[in-house]
């Protein structure tokens, strides 16, 4: 039987959410400012299209061998916090090297360099990710503090994401080049990361498995949790065609004419994002998170639409429509990543395996695959746009309007065509939680069935 679950001390929520706004610098940076990076110094656009596809086969070994060996490896001091350590020196060090690309090396040998850092900064997100996510299962049992817990990550998370999308340009213009200001934010970031390693407390104890979670048994609970890969395929699909994540300083270099400008969008947008992420804990309490997702998603790709006719000559209008566009992408926001707890909930009724370290690892790996399918497809659409690569070089013309169509167009075909996968997603929260008291022994596994018979 697990310990009685307790509420999570305040500190343990607030540091909960430190950790994800150091650990979403370090996301943001490299999701949105890599493909500009790499172009910057040199990289052919195509070529940063291969890096990122080359990594990738690698992420797709370690992140569910990771998921594996943080089931299988217990610590005296909890399954997740430990790893938590590791990744504070992990990930500072993998980011600095990866910006550290000298400037006087030939090209081939910048997409070597390119590629290592790459590879070593994705290993080190993996070290960082998984236990975070994770975390929340061990913190509580509660399925409302779990999503008031993962609503504070996410709204930490957005805060990042605007600061990353300041200081960057600001700290590029002050103190100069990539690397400086690539230090900077991993200080930043560590000292977010740092509290939560100290103060969480793993409480709640699941019953053990009855299988040992060995390679084989691993992959079957991958094959066979079937609500963790349609969430998962829906959810690739969205972030590998939201190029826009990665072309925001080419859109204020090329469209707006000023870095500065994507600061300033930034803020506007982001501003009614946070606003809506606060109600969410709220909304969800009285409508099951999945229909507040899949209509804030369809109404995405609406404002995408309307944006592209909008167009970007009048600032007002354009200001008007980030304003707009905020509310729906804070929904988005911070519901994306409350489905897993729900998938690894279900994996466990299901086989009566507790791996949840495997299910993180599959958002982990999903949210990473995201990022360089976004920056290998952003890459590819430079290319076919005849983008010169440079920092401060001259485009052709029609560059502009081309940019401003793939900018908001791509994102909202990739959003369509997930809708009706996500559509087979059948889990619903008073469902999960019936089986939260099943997995941790607080009801039998047949007065669960009484519930959830024939619903599965």
């Amino acid at each position: 039987m697990k310990e009685r679950s307790r509420k999570t001390r305040i500190m343990e929520g607030t540091s909960y959410g430190f950790y994800f706004c150091g650990q979403n610098i370090f996301y943001y940076l490299l999701l949105t400012f890599l493909l500009t990076y790499f172009t910057d110094v040199g990289i052919p656009a195509i070529a940063v299209t291969g890096i990122t596809l080359i990594v990738k086969i690698w992420d797709a070994v370690n992140d569910p061998i990771f998921g594996g060996i943080v089931d299988r490896v217990k610590f005296k001091k909890g399954i997740f916090v430990p790893w938590l350590r590791i990744s504070l020196l992990a990930i500072p060090l993998a980011t600095v090297f990866l910006f550290a690309i000298p400037s006087d090396i030939s090209v081939t040998m910048k997409m070597i360099w390119g590629a290592v850092g790459y590879i070593l900064w994705d290993t080190a997100y993996t070290i960082c990710d998984v236990p975070i996510f994770g975390l929340v299962t061990t913190l509580t049992d509660d399925q409302h503090e779990r999503t008031s817990l993962i609503s504070v990550g996410r709204i930490f998370a957005m805060v990042a994401t605007l600061a990353v999308y300041i200081v960057v340009p600001m700290t590029r213009e002050m103190i100069g080049g990539w690397l400086p200001t690539a230090i900077v934010l991993s200080a930043a970031a560590l000292f977010f990361m740092a509290p939560i390693c100290f103060v969480a407390k793993e409480r709640v104890k699941p019953k053990d498995s009855e299988v040992e979670v060995g390679l084989r048994q691993m992959f079957g609970f991958i094959a066979h949790n079937k609500y963790l890969l349609i969430y998962f395929s829906s959810f690739t699909i969205v972030g590998g065609l939201n190029i826009a994540s990665v072309m925001h300083l080419y859109v204020a270099r090329y469209n707006l004419g000023d870095e500065g400008l994507m600061a300033v969008i930034a803020l506007l947008s982001m501003v009614p994002s946070i606003l809506a992420a606060l109600f969410v804990p709220w909304i969800t309490k009285r409508i099951d998170k999945y229909y507040v997702f899949w209509g804030a998603s369809a109404l995405s790709i609406v404002f995408n639409v309307i944006g592209y006719f909008v167009g970007y000559h009048d600032l007002t209008l354009l200001y008007i429509f980030s304003i707009l566009r905020g509310f729906p992408g804070g929904m988005t926001g911070v519901l994306m990543f409350m489905f897993t707890p729900d998938c690894a909930e279900y994996g466990h009724y299901k086989s009566g395996v507790s791996a949840p370290g495997i299910t993180f690892s599959i958002q982990t790996f999903a949210a990473k695959m995201t990022a360089a399918l976004s920056t290998a497809a952003a890459g590819f659409a430079l290319w076919a746009i005849s983008f010169v690569e440079g920092e401060g070089a001259a485009q052709l013309a029609g560059f502009n309007d081309k940019l401003w169509a793939i900018y908001l167009l791509v994102p909202a075909f990739g959003t369509l065509i997930s809708l009706p996968i996500l559509s087979m997603y059948k889990l619903r929260d008073k469902y999960v939680q019936v089986m939260v008291k099943a997995n941790v022994g607080e009801i039998s596994r047949d007065e669960a069935e009484k519930v959830l018979a024939g619903k599965f």
